[in-house]
């Protein structure tokens, strides 16, 4: 798989800490958050961060990609909507309690899943595990004294890319897009600006480019097929638009990943 596939810049990453023992601070932007063992913790990739450990300090970090778990209409409503990563608040962290054991295991699970060899069906047991530690995360914070609160730009970024993965291999343009959301295309560039750093534009070219490699590494499709399904109806176009955004054609880039 090409490495750009998962560089913070054309994808969305998700990261879950969970820690095991020992203490530490965590710091992202402003924000310090005293971690004292057997706590799990929820953030995005596109933020600057840090972490500083005692010694004694053990546990996992837990990295996916929205393309991996967006895979179905529901897993990727949730992704959108859940407050662990849409919350107005810059870290969302709980004391992991009585679901510690579980947890744990759950990580477990997903680390002997990643030593196995690759299927479509191991994908999917290691995603229920993924969805399972987010739904216990979402019990948690239900359980926390103070709620969660929203930001509204975050909600029309998520409800955004939500209707996006909904219908990415339609070729709507931004104003659909924003009609469909009642908004005006303004207030979407405010968000996406606020939010993520990029333009909205940015944000939906880097993510269909993100499906297409993914189709390219695939042999028993071919590169018209791919266009077609991405909703080209000229290959050279979707030769123009994947070489305008990758520097290389989608010919030469399944090249390049099948001589690796």
């Amino acid at each position: 798989m090409d490495p750009e596939v998962f560089s913070a810049e054309k994808m969305e990453l998700y990261i879950v800490h969970f820690y095991l023992k020992g203490k530490g601070i965590y710091r992202i932007g402003d924000e310090s958050v005293d971690i004292d063992g057997k706590a799990i913790l929820f953030t995005t990739y596109l933020r600057i961060r840090q972490f500083c450990p005692a010694d004694d300090c053990e546990g996992y970090v837990l990295i996916f990609s929205e393309s991996f778990f967006g895979k179905t209409t529901i897993k990727s409503f949730f992704l959108h909507h859940t407050q662990l990563f849409n919350s107005s608040e810059k870290v969302v962290h709980f004391a992991a309690d009585e679901r510690f054991e579980e947890l744990f295991c759950l990580l477990g699970l997903i680390a002997d899943g990643l030593a196995r060899p690759y299927s479509e069906l191991q994908e999917q047991i290691l995603l229920n595990y993924v969805f399972s530690i987010l739904l216990i995360g979402e019990e948690l914070g239900k359980q926390g004294k103070a709620p969660l609160t929203i930001d509204n730009d975050k909600m029309i970024v998520r409800d955004f890319k939500l209707l996006v993965n909904e219908e990415l291999n339609r070729r709507h343009s931004l104003q659909y897009f924003s009609r469909k959301l009642n908004i005006s295309l303004a207030a979407l560039d405010k968000a996406f600006k606020k939010h993520e750093n990029i333009t909205p534009k940015k944000w939906l070219n880097r993510r269909l480019v993100t499906e297409i490699k993914i189709e390219l590494n695939r042999s028993d499709i071919s590169i018209g097929e791919i266009a077609f399904k991405f909703g080209f109806s000229e290959v050279t176009n979707f030769t123009k638009f994947f070489k305008t955004l990758t520097g290389t054609t989608p010919k030469q880039y399944r090249q390049r990943m099948n001589e690796g």
